[in-house]
Parts: C-alpha cells; sequence; structure tokens
C-alpha cells in the first residue's frame, strides 16, 4: 500500500511538470529606455524548494540579461523582438519547466511616451494620449484603493476597481445596502451577499442553527499575510484529496491534491479579500465535499472564516465549469464509470458518477 501511495505522488507531480511554468511579460516606455515586467506564472504546488531564473534577450544583439525585471535602453530606433525565458527547476521531484516568451516593441518614430492610470497600474496606451508625461508623475497619483459600491438588483456590494466605490470598507457597504442576512447551512451560518437570507444578523442564526453534523472544512487552519497564505488540516486520519481555492470572480489562486496542507497565492496587484476553499476528502459514507469562505480582516491582520454553502443547490447565481478533474487533480473529460469532480467558477465542488 505504501508503494502504492509513493508511485500515485509520483505520477501527479509528473503530470504537472509542464504547468509549473508560463512566460509573460509587459513592458513601458521612456523614450528609448523600456521597463520590463516580469508577470510569468509559478506553480509550485506544495514543494518549497524550487528555483526560478530569468532570462532576457532584448532582440538588439546586447547581452543577456538575468534580472527578474529590468531596463533596458535601446542605441538606435527601428522594431525589435525581446523575449523572455524563464526556467523553473524542482529539486525535490527533480524536474524542469522552461517556456518562452517574445513580444515587439517599437523605439522612435513613434508618439511621445504617455501614461495613463488602471487598477493594474500606470500604463503607455502608445498614442501619446496618456494623462501624464512621465511614468514617476503617474504612479506617484495613481493610487488605488479598495471601495464599495451598492447593486442590491444582482449580487449585492462589489469593488469596481477604480477607487471610485461610495463606501470605504466591505461592512460599511453591506450594511448601507440592506444586504447582510444570513443563512443556515450544514456548516454554520454564512451570508449569501444578496439579502435574501433568513436572519437578519449572525447571532440570531447562530441561536437558530443547531446542527449535529459537521465536516473537515470546520477544522482548517489559516496562517500567513493576504497576498500569500497557507492552509492546514491537523489531526485527521485521511488525506484530503483535493484542494481548490477562487477568489470571487472565480479566479483560482490556488489547487492541491492528496496533501493537508495547502497554498494560497493572493499576490495581485490588489489582492482579493474574500477568498472561497473547498476541499474533497474521504469520510464514512464515501467522498465529501465542503468549501468555507475566508474574508481578510485588515484591522487584525488575519483571514475570519465564515459558514459557506456545502450543497450546489443553496447557490444563487448561475454557475459555470471551470473543468473536470480526477482524484488526482488531473483533468479529465466525460467518462463513464469514473468518478469525477467538476468544478464551477463560485468555488464549488460537485463529484458525479455517471454511468
Amino acid at each position: 500500500m505504501k508503494n502504492l501511495i509513493i508511485l500515485t505522488f509520483f505520477l501527479f507531480f509528473l503530470n504537472n511538470v509542464n504547468g509549473q511554468c508560463q512566460a509573460d511579460f509587459s513592458y513601458i516606455q521612456n523614450g528609448p529606455t523600456t521597463y520590463f515586467t516580469d508577470l510569468s506564472t509559478i506553480n509550485p504546488s506544495w514543494s518549497t524548494n524550487y528555483s526560478v531564473t530569468w532570462e532576457w534577450d532584448f532582440g538588439d544583439g546586447t547581452p543577456v540579461s538575468t534580472m527578474q525585471n529590468p531596463m533596458h535602453t535601446y542605441i538606435n530606433n527601428g522594431i525589435y523582438t525581446p523575449c523572455l525565458t524563464v526556467i523553473y527547476f524542482d529539486s525535490v521531484v527533480i524536474n524542469t519547466c522552461i517556456s518562452v516568451y517574445c513580444d515587439s516593441i517599437l523605439i522612435g518614430n513613434g508618439p511621445t511616451a504617455s501614461w495613463d492610470c488602471t487598477p493594474s497600474g500606470c500604463f503607455d496606451p502608445g498614442n501619446g494620449t496618456g494623462q501624464y508625461n512621465s511614468l514617476s508623475s503617474c504612479q506617484a497619483a495613481c493610487t488605488i484603493l479598495p471601495s464599495w459600491d451598492c447593486n442590491p438588483n444582482t449580487f449585492g456590494c462589489y469593488d469596481p476597481g477604480n477607487g471610485l466605490g461610495q463606501y470605504p470598507s466591505l461592512s460599511a457597504c453591506q450594511v448601507a445596502c440592506g444586504t447582510q442576512s444570513w443563512d443556515c447551512s450544514p456548516s454554520g451560518c454564512f451570508d449569501p451577499g444578496n439579502g435574501s437570507g433568513t436572519y437578519n444578523s449572525l447571532s440570531a442564526c447562530q441561536m437558530a442553527c443547531v446542527t449535529n453534523s459537521s465536516s473537515i472544512c470546520d477544522s482548517i487552519i489559516v496562517s500567513g499575510s493576504q497576498n500569500q497564505l497557507t492552509m492546514q488540516v491537523n489531526n485527521i486520519n485521511s488525506i484530503i484529496d483535493y484542494w481548490i481555492s477562487t477568489a470571487p470572480d472565480g479566479t483560482i489562486l490556488g489547487e492541491d491534491s492528496m496533501w493537508n496542507t495547502h497554498l494560497v497565492y493572493n499576490s495581485f496587484t490588489l489582492p482579493y479579500d474574500t477568498i472561497t476553499t473547498c476541499i474533497t476528502y474521504m469520510s464514512s459514507n464515501g467522498y465529501v465535499s465542503c468549501c468555507v469562505i475566508f474574508i481578510w480582516d485588515s484591522s487584525l491582520g488575519i483571514w475570519a472564516k465564515i459558514g459557506s454553502p456545502t450543497s450546489t443547490i443553496e447557490n444563487q447565481r448561475e454557475r459555470e465549469l471551470v473543468k473536470v478533474i480526477d482524484f488526482l487533480g488531473k483533468e479529465n473529460k466525460f467518462r463513464k464509470n469514473k468518478i469525477l469532480f467538476y468544478i464551477y467558477d463560485d468555488g464549488s465542488v460537485e463529484k458525479k458518477l455517471f454511468k
């Protein structure tokens, strides 16, 4: 049995080698000087013993740069094709992933460099019409803080992403928007986010929501920062088959299989303050899936846990299927007589078996 588990882990890591790196970059220009920003995706899964190197070929015959975010000045005008090669090496399972990404750059004979401010930072629109005439002035003015607007007819409070929301905090928006309410689920009380909950206060829900059922989701422990966090379940007799954490817009922030520890990378320009985590594990009644919602409490610097629906019947909007996987976390198409997990963009997971 021990050899079978080791073989299962080996096959899972082997199947994920090619997906552990994807080169990508963006750039902004200030005359002949170009500032390159590495946007590559690195997915180390559970491993911590890995290395990443960058090799920049600027396309003008100059030496290669190994900086992650280099600056380069082109001597002559013209069109150049810089390329970024990302090399990922994992010393735990001894595998290497190499990915290359190239783009074209026009130097000279073009519009004057200028910059505009967006939720993802400053960028040069490339036509000389930007609001700021230098990158530094744009960066000084372009400070976008989280804010919220109320849309009770759809999904309640949301962050428009431009800093122009009416409310400075999610709780203030929910109070004004009338969307704070709670429902009772097998895993506890949760706020459906649209004001349709049965109870108008968390305490009222907790008093009425008496349940004898529990799940491993109740035992998830979270540590780390808002940008990078670790989830862990201790003192259980079986390995968790699958973890997945998603943002409210469906962005997958982390996946792990056959492990009791889960890594979540929330390191975006504006990190999400709400994360839904779902796990699938073996219980006495067979395979069980449960989910829990975590909200970042900036005043305490912790991820606070609230209950969330564990059944897809309780979801309030139409879901879109993200992908289908098997027990090892490998993507699969529809197959008969095989247990598969259907992952949706709201973070929910369904186990299905078609005969």
